[in-house]
């Protein structure tokens, strides 16, 4: 199985990592110059690992990595993680980067997290929408939060959003092959405009817009550090 791919260009090529199947979850990783001809490399990481999302420049002359170590099955924890890399094959320096929020200080992320597209570099760091998941009554709740990384060493968290960003409210988010469910997964910027795609319901993609400047401030002002 292979699925919740995120691409990047990198000096030369895109690269593309995604959630790849070997005797559990774990993050593949490939790249393509035209989107013809792909090229698979070795795993990045062992079993049991999800939602691997690449840094789309080198940090301090390596690839980064974030990453979400989990467990064989629909996992019920998770903290992000940030892993480096010389040459796109062997992965280290592993970090701690972000973790749950303890309920009930910011109730929709306080089961897990999740890295979700491409971080954007802007001058107050790397913006990072991420998933954040609660677990109710009726199951796993999927939400969209933001957090911004130190421009230098994205282990470092500068701020967090305390409330979320987007969460389940329309028809197509709440119901579907998995409801209640906003899973960023690509983000696209022109200057201070993104659009952010995201899985619906794991069942249709969704889109939203806004302001990467808004964000910020938001995120600064609403932060639980």
């Amino acid at each position: 199985y292979k699925y919740d791919p995120r691409v990047t260009w990198i000096e030369d090529r895109y690269w593309i990592t995604w959630c790849n199947g070997y005797y559990g979850p774990t993050i593949g990783v490939g790249y393509t110059f035209d989107f013809k001809e792909f090229f698979q490399c070795e795993n990045a990481l062992l079993p049991f690992n999800r939602n691997g999302v690449l840094f789309p420049q080198k940090i301090n002359g390596k690839y980064a990595l974030l990453s979400r170590p989990s467990d064989s099955g629909h996992t019920p924890f998770g903290d992000i993680y940030i892993s480096y890399s010389p040459d796109m094959k062997f992965w280290g320096e592993h970090r701690h980067v972000l973790s749950p929020t303890p309920f009930p200080v910011s109730a929709w992320q306080c089961t897990k997290v999740g890295a979700g597209p491409i971080p954007i570099l802007t001058d107050e760091g790397w913006l990072m929408f991420y998933h954040g998941v609660i677990t109710t009554c009726n199951g796993f709740r999927y939400s969209m939060g933001a957090a911004i990384l130190d421009r230098e060493d994205p282990s470092k968290v500068l701020y967090r959003t305390q409330p979320y960003l987007l969460a389940p409210a329309m028809p197509y988010e709440m119901q579907g092959d998995v409801p209640n469910v906003i899973f960023p997964c690509a983000a696209l910027h022109n200057e201070d405009r993104v659009a952010v795609y995201y899985g619906a319901a794991d069942t249709v993609v969704g889109m939203a817009f806004g302001y990467i400047s808004e964000i910020i401030e938001f995120t600064k002002k609403n932060s639980t550090i």
